[in-house]
């Protein structure tokens, strides 16, 4: 969590040098309208924030859903290599250019956070841990865009939604009953938002070169309440999770 400002400032000073550098240079007006798909590179940044909680039960009693509060929403954040393959349509009027994109993306994220043993207030012989993975490999984005044309430069907004496919898994044990774990694993598909910005250069022959920035975001990656019974006690977890992802971008492209 404590590198995400750097890691802003980083995209911030990138996007600036994207926009302000080609801006000193004045060309002739070029036509973008047309297909296009292409192949892009960089590096994904993801943090999730979970609001998961335990709740009051003939398991979990007294403060104990207060003590494990804390623990449970612990932020889980990390770095992975990314990969897309992007596809689109872009009309030009005048020096503006109006489009829609889709990209499929390809990562391998996974991160932990790993808890404990924290001893409960109410019982100072029973400890408990608390392990949380959240994995993500894929997503799938809709962005129409909205661009401005100078020269061989081309500058855009984009935003729409996302389709993500993310892998959950928590662990909750603790010293009652010997040590017994209760697991819950969940795979499944959310629907975000993706929004961009960007700017591109005009090759010959059809290529572009392009640099973006690309924030998706997915509320409710997982909604679910996870029931079990120890030692004839029964207790419950609520999981809420959402996940951001926070993307750098260097593609190639090729218009037709």
């Amino acid at each position: 969590m404590h590198n995400l400002p750097k890691f802003k400032s980083i995209i911030c000073a990138a996007i600036a040098a994207g926009i302000l550098l080609p801006g000193i240079a004045c060309a002739a007006e070029e036509n973008w309208s047309g297909f296009y798909g292409g192949l892009a590179l960089g590096g994904t940044y993801g943090q999730s924030n979970p609001d998961t909680v335990s709740e009051l039960s003939q398991y979990f009693t007294g403060d104990d859903p207060v003590v494990m509060k804390s623990r449970l929403q612990r932020t889980i954040s990390g770095s992975a290599l990314s990969g897309s393959v992007l596809a689109g349509y872009e009309h030009t009027r005048g020096q503006m250019v109006y489009g829609i994109e889709t990209d499929i993306s390809v990562m391998d994220y996974s991160e932990t956070s790993a808890v404990g043993p924290v001893t409960f207030n109410t019982n100072t012989t029973v400890d408990f841990n608390v392990r949380t993975t959240v994995e993500t490999n894929f997503s799938f984005s809709i962005r129409p865009k909205i661009g401005y044309a100078v020269g061989n430069w081309m500058f855009h907004a984009a935003a729409g939604p996302s389709i993500g496919y993310f892998d959950y898994d928590f662990r909750y044990s603790d010293t009652n009953a010997g040590g017994a774990g209760n697991d819950f694993s969940k795979s499944t598909l959310a629907l975000g938002i993706s929004s961009g910005l960007g700017s591109s250069y005009k090759l010959d022959n059809g290529w572009v070169l392009r640099g973006d920035y690309v924030m998706n975001y997915y509320p409710k990656v997982i909604d679910e309440r996870q029931s079990f019974v120890r030692t004839g006690f029964r207790g419950s977890i609520d999981h809420q999770v959402d996940f951001e992802s926070h993307n750098v971008r260097f593609a190639l492209i090729k218009r037709f």
